[in-house]
């Protein structure tokens, strides 16, 4: 071998050896690990409009190690054959339901059991069919769109737990994830006419997070490809994080996910009741008084300061999601709205 191409080799390895440490830097060593521990099926699948959905007729386990102030928890997640939230294996989704919820991990019921949970209790309160179709990280978008997917169960309710962060997630790419890279998701944009409409998910997000979580990356092809992935899902992320659209926008994508998701209600034949679930006790944004129109809203605000109030803890300590005591709270008062309101 001449010295030329001993050069053009040298190069070639070198510059081979340089984006193999990029990656490795890049993708692995400045991702933290997570105080995570998924056991069982995969809760989520991978769904090219709405970028992840429950995944159906499946039993995960979550676990969460203590971290700080936060004490040790896991809870079980079955889910029926539409990927709606259940108590146990083996269960098939009814053919009709009264009332559909969706929303987030407020709604879904983060670190309980399914019978823990409002959606639950609700059913239990109102003496009907209940179907939660809420799941972590959604926000109104991916709300809006599990209402349209399953109202074919013609429910005669819609109950959408709504938090403040949903202004955020609506016209964010990449939905709330421990890792800094892109949990891809449908979303809020805007044509070039000023018109908004929902996108879909810019990548498999789902995919990125369940392989960094279980570490199924060992053989050289693998880790090359997720490596390369992990940089794309930071690069997504990054310019996620700043290009956030303005509050006016924030407010624009509520009321237009807000006035579809009466109108998909509507066409069902289901009336829609939007319940404001505080973070912290907070009141609910000023924006959602201004878009929410004639929509029938429950602002559980007043309900968990009268609790905290009286020396009720609202929130899991160190967390910051409802725990047994909130889900309890949040069934009865949307109960009685219902009843007094004759919804059903």
């Amino acid at each position: 071998m001449n010295k030329a191409s001993k050069t053009v080799l040298l190069v070639l390895v070198s510059t081979a050896a340089s984006i193999l440490v990029g990656i490795a830097i890049a993708a692995y060593l400045t991702i933290p690990r997570i105080p995570l521990i998924s056991e069982g099926d995969r809760l989520l699948v991978f769904d090219p409009e709405i970028g992840a959905r429950a995944n159906p007729s499946s039993h995960a386990r979550r676990i969460y190690p203590a971290v700080r102030d936060r004490q040790t928890f896991a809870f079980d997640i079955y889910t029926d054959d539409r990927g709606a939230r259940v108590d146990g294996p083996g269960q098939s989704s009814p053919a009709q339901v009264d009332v559909l919820v969706v929303g987030d991990s407020f709604s879904w019921g983060y670190a309980l059991s399914n019978q823990e949970t409002y959606a639950r209790h609700l059913a239990r309160e109102l003496g009907t069919g209940v179907s939660n179709f809420a799941m972590a990280a959604y926000g109104t978008t991916q709300s809006l769109q599990m209402l349209r997917r399953n109202g074919d169960l013609r429910p005669k309710l819609i109950v959408y737990g709504i938090i403040a962060h949903h202004f955020e997630r609506n016209v964010m790419p990449c939905l709330p994830s421990y890792y800094p890279f892109c949990f891809d998701a449908s979303h809020v944009t805007w044509n070039e006419a000023g018109q908004p409409y929902i996108a879909p998910p810019q990548s498999n997000g789902v995919r990125r997070f369940q392989r960094h979580l279980s570490g199924d990356y060992t053989n050289p092809v693998s880790w090359l490809m997720h490596g390369i992935d992990v940089i794309r899902g930071r690069i997504e992320y990054a310019e996620a994080t700043y290009s956030t659209p303005s509050d006016q926008k924030k407010e624009q994508a509520l009321g237009y996910l807000l006035g579809n998701m009466q109108r998909s209600a509507a066409d069902i034949g289901a009336k829609l009741l939007v319940v404001y679930l505080p973070t912290n006790y907070y009141s609910a944004p000023e924006g959602l008084g201004r878009v929410i129109g004639d929509i029938q809203l429950l602002d559980l605000t007043q309900a968990f300061q009268r609790e905290r109030d009286k020396g009720t803890n609202l929130y899991i300590v160190g967390d910051g999601h409802p725990n047994r005591a909130a889900h309890e709270l949040i069934a009865k008062e949307i109960a009685k709205y219902v009843r007094d309101n004759g919804l059903l």
